[in-house]
C-alpha cells in the first residue's frame, strides 16, 4: 500500500523533489492540488500553514500530522488527542531554524533601520546622495526582545554585534538569572513590557501566538514605544493590530516597520501593507533557508521511521 504524506503548502515542483528525495517510500501531495478525499486518504499531514482541524481528522486517515518547522497554531491539538491522532514538530533550536529566523530579523532590522522601500524610490529617481530622514545607525541603540525562548538567544546574539544593549520579556522573566551570562542587560517578566518599549529604539516580536500575545500590540501598546523606535515582527501575525501600525507609521510615531508575518497570508496585492513606504514585508520566510530544510527534513524522515516502527516520537506535543 502506497504510504501518502499530504503538505499543506503549494511548493514549486524542484522543492517537492527535493523532499521526495529525502521521504523514500512516501508519495507527497500537495494540499491546493487535491480534493478533501484525497486529503482524508493521507497518512501523515505536513501543515504548514493548512488548518487542521477536527472536521478534517475525523473519518480520515491520519495518523500523524507533523509541522515542517514549530508552530501549530493551525493544529487542533485537542481534537488529535480525543481522535488518537500524534502530532509532532521540529524544534528550531536543532532544526537550525532558529538561526534561519534570528537572520531574517536582523534582515528586517537592517533593511528598517535604512528604510529600503525609500532607496528603492531614490534609485528610480537616480538620487544618489544624501536624503532626509537619514539611515538610522543601529550601534549605541537599545532593542527590546518579546519573547525569548530559542529564537530570541539567537537573535540577542547576533545584534549585540552591531554593539546594541539588549532587553527581553518572556512569560517566566529571568529566575535562574541568565541574562548575565548571555550579555543581556535584563530579562523580565511580561509586566515589565511597558517599560521596556518606552527605552527600545528597536523592538523585536519573537513570541508565539496566543491568548496572552493576540492584538498585544493594540494602538495603546504601539503608543508606549519609544518615538521613532523600529518594530518587527518575526513571531505571528496576530500579535500586531496592523491597522494601529499604519496609524502610528503615519502619525510619525515609528520610524518603520518589518514583517514577515502578517495576519492573512498571502496578502492581497492592494493591502497597504505591501505599498508602504515605512513598511517592509517578507513572506514568512524568515525561517527559511537551505540549513533549516535539511534540519527539518532529517527531523520528520526519522519521526516517519519511528511511527512506522511503532517507537516514541521525536519532539511530540500530542
Amino acid at each position: 500500500m502506497t504510504r501518502r504524506l499530504l503538505f499543506g503548502a503549494a511548493w514549486p515542483p524542484a522543492l517537492v523533489a527535493k523532499l521526495q528525495a529525502v521521504l523514500e517510500g512516501w508519495e507527497i501531495v500537495l494540499w491546493p492540488e487535491v480534493g478533501e478525499a484525497e486529503r482524508k486518504a493521507a497518512d501523515v499531514v505536513v501543515p504548514t500553514g493548512a488548518k487542521v482541524d477536527r472536521a478534517f481528522l475525523e473519518g480520515s486517515r491520519v495518523r500523524l500530522v507533523h509541522q515542517f518547522g514549530v508552530g501549530l497554531d493551525t493544529v487542533d491539538l485537542a481534537a488529535a488527542k480525543d481522535l488518537g491522532v500524534m502530532v509532532a514538530n521540529a524544534p528550531s533550536v536543532l532544526s537550525g531554524g532558529a538561526a534561519a529566523v534570528a537572520e531574517g530579523a536582523v534582515l528586517l532590522v537592517l533593511m528598517c533601520a535604512r528604510l529600503r522601500p525609500q532607496q528603492e524610490r531614490f534609485l528610480a529617481q537616480q538620487r544618489w546622495n544624501w536624503q532626509m530622514p537619514l539611515n538610522l545607525g543601529l550601534a549605541g541603540r537599545t532593542v527590546g526582545l518579546v519573547g525569548f525562548g530559542n529564537i530570541g538567544r539567537q537573535i540577542a546574539q547576533r545584534l549585540r554585534a552591531f554593539d546594541m544593549t539588549v532587553h527581553a520579556v518572556r512569560r517566566s522573566g529571568d529566575p535562574d538569572g541568565e541574562a548575565a551570562g548571555l550579555g543581556l542587560a535584563s530579562i523580565g517578566t511580561m509586566d515589565a513590557l511597558g517599560e521596556m518599549l518606552a527605552a527600545s529604539d528597536v523592538v523585536v516580536i519573537c513570541a508565539p501566538l496566543n491568548e496572552g500575545t493576540r492584538n498585544l500590540f493594540d494602538a495603546a501598546m504601539l503608543a508606549r514605544m519609544k518615538p521613532g523606535a523600529i518594530l518587527v515582527n518575526v513571531g505571528r501575525g496576530g500579535i500586531i493590530d496592523e491597522a494601529a501600525l499604519i496609524e502610528a507609521l503615519d502619525a510619525g510615531a515609528l520610524h518603520a516597520a518589518g514583517l514577515d508575518t502578517i495576519a492573512t497570508e498571502p496578502a492581497p496585492l492592494d493591502s497597504p501593507l505591501l505599498s508602504h513606504e515605512r513598511i517592509v514585508v517578507t513572506p514568512h520566510d524568515a525561517g527559511v533557508s537551505d540549513k533549516a530544510f535539511d534540519g527539518v527534513a532529517a527531523i520528520l524522515k526519522e519521526n516517519l521511521r519511528r511511527m512506522e516502527a511503532g517507537e516514541e516520537l521525536l519532539h511530540r506535543a500530542v
